[in-house]
Parts: C-alpha cells; structure tokens; sequence
C-alpha cells in the first residue's frame, strides 16, 4: 500500500513538472529567445573585437663551431625561461621597446596589461603574445619587444642565443568575443531561468488545481466541479 502512494505521489510530481512547462510555455520560449537575441546583439555590435598578435622565440646557447647540447645545458635553458619571462614583461623594457616606434601611441603600462609571456612547459621556446582592438598594434609591439628583449637579453647572458622561430603575423581573426560561445551560453542561461521562473510562480500560485488537492486538505469529497470551458 505505501508503494502504491509513493508511486502516486512520484506520477503527481511528474504530471506537475510536465503541466507547468506546458502552461508557461510561451513565457519560456520568449524569455530565452529576448536573452539570445541580446546576446547575439551585444557580441556582434556592442563588445569590440580584439586581436592578438603573437610570436615564438628560442632560448639556447649561442652559435659556436661546438654546436652540440648535453642535458645540463637543455635543462639550464629550461630553468631561464621563466628569468627571460620576467625580463621582459618589465616596464622598463617595454618603454625602450615602444619608445622608438613612431607607429605606437600607447603607454608601457597599458602595453603590460595586455601582454602575456608564457614559458611552454618542457621546452627552450617563450610565447609572447598582445592582445589589442587595433590588429595593427598588436603586431607593432609584438614586433617591437621581441626585437628589445633580443638586444637585451645578450647583456644577460652573453653566451646566450635569442631565435625568432615564429615570426609575428598581422591577425585576421578576432580572439574576442566568442560569439557562439555567448550565444549559446545566453540561451542555455535563459532557457534556465525561464524554467525556474515558470516553477517559482506556480509554487506562489496557492489555488487549487484538481479537485484531489482539494479533498485531501479538506477530508471530504467534492460533489461538482465546473468544466474548465465555463471558467
């Protein structure tokens, strides 16, 4: 007997759930509609795209007639990267860097928040990348620290060698803003918040939906009910 309610009780939460989001159907659909469509207009007309311009540089010992590598030097090299990352996210390299191109028209603190220099794990190569609204910027000062930081890096270390081995390339393709990404994630975001809206305001709504709700808080049988076509 009492797993014949529990499966009632189960059926009743069932048909509730289904029952409220064929009710607020269309309260559903539009909310997450308007929250795409936003979102689709806010990515593609109001955010700006960004570009980021990027190159990749070789860190290794210096080109002699011994030109072979032993572990312990591969390793050293490994272990300076993250000394050569720091040199030249400095504010004072940035400003010997962009202080002698007449194409940039920026501040070295504004430089430093945009660019990123990222050891890859295991390996002598730093990636240095900037990310601008101006494709042509962000090219120019890629351009520009990469050429400072080689000259500086030879007062470091003296015995070191700096290789270009991926040259900065004017970006074609926006980084920023995923439009399908915020496009998708609106609509997920509204298709969720239209759902819990739609339960919030039938759990508020405290009439009685069948004529069973009503016999069970009362105890006793209802003798009529109008047919809803009459309401």
């Amino acid at each position: 007997m009492s797993e014949q309610i529990v499966q009632n009780e189960e059926i009743i939460k069932i048909e509730d759930i289904v029952n409220t989001l064929i009710k607020r159907w269309r309260m559903i659909v539009l909310i997450t509609v308007i929250a795409t469509l936003l979102s689709g207009i806010i990515s593609f007309f109001v955010i700006s795209p960004k570009y980021e311009a990027s190159t990749k540089v070789f860190i290794g010992k210096e080109n002699t007639q011994n030109k072979e590598y032993n572990s312990s030097d591969v390793q050293m090299y490994q272990k300076l990267l993250k000394t050569y990352a720091e040199v030249i996210t400095t504010n004072d390299l940035v400003e010997s860097a962009i202080s002698g191109n007449i194409n940039i028209n920026i501040s070295s603190e504004d430089v430093l928040k945009s660019l990123t220099v990222t050891p890859r794990a295991d390996t002598q190569i730093l990636e240095i990348k900037y990310i601008s609204k101006d494709k042509e910027l962000s090219k120019n000062i890629v351009d520009s620290i990469t050429t400072q930081f080689i000259k500086s890096s030879k007062d470091l270390i003296p015995n070191g060698n700096v290789k270009i081995i991926e040259s900065v390339k004017m970006p074609d393709k926006a980084v920023s803003p995923n439009k399908k990404m915020n496009i998708a994630i609106a609509f997920l975001l509204g298709l969720m918040v239209s759902v819990g809206l739609a339960f919030l305001l039938e759990f508020m709504n405290n009439t009685f939906k069948t004529k069973e709700q009503l016999e069970q808080i009362v105890g006793l049988p209802v003798l009529g009910a109008i047919p809803d076509e009459l309401n």
